[in-house]
């Protein structure tokens, strides 16, 4: 089975569909087959990639809650990354959503608590096998679907926005693996990325200090900063490493990914 990575963080604002998106295309360039499933019902993840969902005959709250079909029965081929090179290039698919994934919150609170967690991890496990990576984008705050989705995975990438404001959510999220634990012993912390840097900031250098610090070798070593050209990346649908593939921003969300694959 392929590893199912949660990209989560109880605050939003932070980068986490920015680093679901990012990480993706960069792990598909290296040749890994990888699936990304949109678990928040702002859709975020499915709107990078320009998904028009009104041509879709199913998203991801029919796969998981509806009777028939499953994530494979939805899932949406977003193409080859990493152009035409001599090496083994890989594959990028997205899971979509869109606001009726605001309806799974009522469909979970009704359910048991063994139920809540099975009924997302089910899902993503039928399909986790066809896959090299699953990486989940999952909504910010402790709702019953973002629990699901910590639930469903095997490791946990926090990205941390440099900001002291930030702080909390990083804690509220270890605090949550740690209880999740008991349900998902399999569950752990991939690792802490550090984004949204402006190296002109005392203050982000200290908090890339503090969170070092609290957390040690977890802190993924690449840091990555606030630029424009990542919003760019995300203006044209495309991970940054096919946008811009020879910039900096590209070659660090690069250096994350052979330390996931590292971690693995």
């Amino acid at each position: 089975m392929g590893r199912v990575i949660a990209v989560a963080n109880q605050k939003g604002g932070v980068g986490k569909t920015t680093t679901a998106a990012n990480l993706g295309g960069a792990l598909a360039e290296v040749g890994q087959r990888v699936l990304l499933v949109d678990l928040d019902p702002r859709a975020d993840l499915t709107s990078y990639f320009a998904v028009n969902t009104e041509e879709l005959e199913g998203m991801v709250y029919e796969a998981i809650f509806g009777e028939e079909g499953g994530i494979a029965e939805v899932v949406v081929e977003l193409g080859e990354m990493g152009g035409s090179g001599e090496e083994s290039q890989g594959w990028l698919w997205l899971a979509p959503a869109d606001i009726d994934l605001a309806g799974a919150g009522l469909l979970l609170s009704e359910m048991g608590f063994g139920e809540r967690q099975e009924v997302v991890r089910g899902a993503i496990e039928a399909v986790a096998g066809d896959y090299d990576f699953v990486l989940i984008d999952l909504a910010p705050g402790l709702e019953l679907l973002s629990v699901a989705g910590l639930a469903a995975a095997e490791e946990v990438i926090v990205p941390q926005q440099c900001s002291f404001l930030a702080l909390h959510g990083l804690r509220q999220i270890e605090t949550s693996i740690e209880r999740l634990q008991e349900v998902n012993p399999a569950l752990k912390m991939c690792g802490v990325l550090l984004t949204m840097h402006d190296r002109r900031t005392i203050h982000h250098r200290e908090v890339i200090e503090l969170v070092r610090e609290a957390f040690g070798d977890v802190v993924f070593k690449a840091v990555i900063p606030q630029t424009i050209r990542v919003q760019e990346a995300a203006i044209a649908h495309q991970p940054i490493t096919e946008y811009d593939p020879r910039s900096e921003v590209a070659q660090l969300y690069r250096a994350v990914v052979q330390e996931v694959l590292d971690r693995g």
